[in-house]
């Protein structure tokens, strides 16, 4: 929501804000997400956000799901995320 404090909403959800920051800043830098813009058309849709006490990541990208542990290199992990974008 515009004017949302993204701090304020980490907190709530039981992460620390620079953890959220650190995943935006390693999203934009890997490619594979963008920045919105002002001009972006096409409906943003939000995840709710469980955390779980569990060294494994659940991505969901559309109507996939990525599992994986919590040791994956990123560099895979972004090999695999390309991969299923492209499928």
């Amino acid at each position: 929501m515009p004017g949302a404090n993204v701090s304020a909403i980490a907190r709530a959800e039981g992460l620390d804000p620079s953890q959220l920051y650190g995943w935006r800043r390693k999203a934009l830098s890997s490619g594979l997400v963008a920045p919105l813009t002002e001009t972006a058309k096409k409906e943003v849709k939000f995840a709710r956000v469980e955390p779980v006490a569990s060294s494994a990541v659940e991505i969901v990208l559309g109507d996939v799901v990525v599992r994986v542990g919590g040791d994956i290199e990123p560099d895979h992990l972004v090999k695999i995320l390309r991969a299923v974008r492209k499928a």
